[in-house]
C-alpha cells in the first residue's frame, strides 16, 4: 500500500487520533518488518472507538498489536 492510501486509512474523524496515527504512519511504519506492516493495517480497520478505548486502556487488544500499542502511547507524549 502506498503511502499516500495508507494516510488515507489513518483518518478516524477525530483530529487527535488522525495525527497520531498519521505520526505513526510517517515515522515508523516503514521500518517495520512486513508482518508488523501487516499488523498495523489490520489495527487500522479496527472502529475509531474501539482503537480510542485500546489506547486509553479501557479495552484489552490482541497480542499481535501490543508494539503498535505501546508504540502509539509513546508518540502522544
Amino acid at each position: 500500500m502506498n503511502l499516500s492510501k495508507l494516510k488515507w486509512k489513518c483518518r478516524k474523524g477525530i483530529r487527535e487520533l488522525d495525527v497520531l496515527l498519521t505520526n505513526y504512519t510517517e515515522n515508523i511504519f516503514s521500518d517495520l518488518s512486513q508482518k508488523d506492516q501487516e499488523n498495523f493495517l489490520e489495527f487500522l480497520d479496527k472502529d475509531t472507538y474501539e482503537i480510542l478505548d485500546i489506547l486509553m486502556n479501557k479495552r484489552d487488544c490482541d497480542s499481535k498489536f501490543n508494539s503498535i500499542v505501546s508504540t502509539l502511547k509513546t508518540l502522544n507524549r
